[in-house]
């Protein structure tokens, strides 16, 4: 498996096999995620990760990156932009399956979250980028009010990925990301009550 800089070498001096080392490298794990991650087709699923491929070809060679975590936190946001313009385009079409907020420790929490937004309106906040639903607007202004970081391991968390994983696709350190999801969820709801109180 090639580094990340190799890749963009090869990208930058526009050779084909830029390509082929992206597919060999992201390919499969694009695969997994998108089948696993949102209930993809086989043929959605390869015919998003196919766009994406081209897609980054044409644009990886006009960025700089710190690391490798940096450049496949781009990877995936690429791809993830592909898989909410597919389901934008199937928007009446319920057949993606996305996990809610795990808030199981939290049963005051729960009890909050379940009464401001059910489980359509959460999958809508993934496949769509213009909403009208309240309560997706709701979640959408109060994930906005949150710190970036705080923002992605929440998403990330709520699409299953492990602490693991997550401290990978952004480059922190693993020790304090329980805790820091923890607080993140409680940050959510209060912002989502007081909200809600105005």
């Amino acid at each position: 498996m090639k580094q990340y800089t190799e890749i963009l070498d090869l990208l930058k001096s526009q050779q084909q096999n830029g390509l082929e080392q992206l597919y060999e490298n992201y390919g499969k794990k694009f695969y997994s995620y998108c089948i696993r991650q949102w209930s993809l087709a086989e043929d959605d699923a390869w015919e998003i990760i196919y766009k994406t491929l081209e897609t980054l070809v044409l644009k990886l060679s006009n960025y700089d990156f710190e690391s490798q975590a940096h450049f496949n936190n781009f990877l995936y946001k690429v791809l993830i932009n592909f898989i909410r313009q597919h389901f934008r385009a199937r928007r009446n079409q319920e057949d993606h399956e996305l996990m809610l907020l795990d808030f199981q420790d939290d049963e005051d929490s729960a009890a909050i979250v379940t009464k401001l937004l059910n489980e359509q309106a959460f999958k809508d906040y993934y496949a769509l980028e213009i909403v009208d639903n309240p309560a997706i607007l709701a979640l959408k202004e109060a994930l906005n009010k949150m710190d970036e970081q705080e923002k992605d391991i929440l998403l990330l968390r709520a699409q299953n990925y492990s602490y693991e994983e997550i401290a990978k696709l952004l480059a922190i350190e693993n020790n304090q990301l329980k805790v820091k999801h923890h607080r993140a969820k409680k940050k959510l709801v209060q912002t989502l009550i007081d909200n809600q109180s105005h």
